[in-house]
């Protein structure tokens, strides 16, 4: 079943929860929920699991839905599939389990591979927008404020994010390749442009995408590679070059320091190696 005979499914999806009586609000969550993993397909083949799993991972490491959120979502996307005779594309939902350590991150040899890797396949776009996420720690939703005329004017630019507002620091050697590469391609407005529509922002799930395909090629684990991901990498970057909680916190507009904390979080690999080399 493709993502068109999806859409159609939609429609008599609604009808039928409107006729077994549930409630107005229940069924709009049903359709809302529904659309949003439809909308996320950009392909015209039949759906698969691994389009389901991406969409999971799309909610957790890009769009940076609570576990809660996520789990919601992926209990009416379940129902919608059950609907359609999809069962076996259903995916589980996450354990929301707080630990201390994480498995794995992207590490600086990670990230490397990735810069060199972008410019092999030509990307030199996703190679200057990897260096933008890891260089000021910004969301990927946060990329929109970088235009050639806010670089251009300042080494500060301005987001708005969640109800806050913060500017953003621009290294000298960032903002310099930036322009040099808007000069280079002619660009005003949107430095990271829809190739569809240059007068539009690059969508999150392309970034997404475009990501998993540098990852593959540079054999980085794709399971690492994702636009926040960037974000974990400088927060540990910059706390292990010196930098502080409370700042980290500023620079990555955070409301309280639980949330930084978060970024803090080191692989048992770390830890271990930490512990063995202390002298007692």
């Amino acid at each position: 079943m493709n993502r068109k005979q999806l859409e159609e499914k939609l429609q008599c999806y609604v009808t039928d929860l409107k006729y077994d009586e549930k409630a107005k609000n229940s069924i709009d969550a049903y359709r809302r929920y529904a659309n949003v993993f439809i909308h996320f397909i950009d392909h015209d083949s039949d759906i698969t699991k691994d389009d389901v799993i991406n969409f999971k991972d799309y909610l957790m490491n890009v769009l940076e839905y609570s576990s809660s959120s996520i789990n919601t979502i992926i209990i009416y996307v379940n129902k919608f599939l059950h609907y359609c005779g999809l069962d076996e594309l259903k995916v589980k939902k996450i354990k929301t389990t707080v630990n201390s350590t994480v498995d794995e991150i992207m590490d600086k040899s990670d990230y490397k591979r990735l810069l060199r890797y972008a410019k092999k396949l030509g990307m030199d776009d996703m190679y200057l927008l990897m260096k933008v996420l890891a260089m000021t720690g910004i969301r990927s939703e946060e990329l929109k404020f970088f235009t050639y005329e806010k670089v251009k004017k300042s080494m500060y630019i301005q987001v708005r994010n969640k109800g806050k507002t913060r500017d953003i620091i621009i290294r000298q050697d960032l903002r310099r390749e930036l322009l040099k590469y808007c000069d280079e391609n002619e660009i005003k407005g949107f430095i990271f442009r829809s190739p569809v529509d240059q007068t539009k922002m690059l969508h999150r799930s392309t970034i997404f995408r475009r990501l998993k395909r540098i990852a593959g090629a540079a054999r980085v684990k794709k399971s690492l590679i994702y636009a926040h991901a960037f974000r974990h990498f400088f927060s540990i970057t910059y706390l292990e070059n010196g930098g502080n909680q409370l700042n980290l916190k500023d620079i990555l507009g955070h409301a309280s320091l639980e949330t930084t904390n978060i970024y803090s979080k080191r692989t048992r690999e770390e830890l271990r190696k930490q512990l063995e080399n202390m002298k007692f």
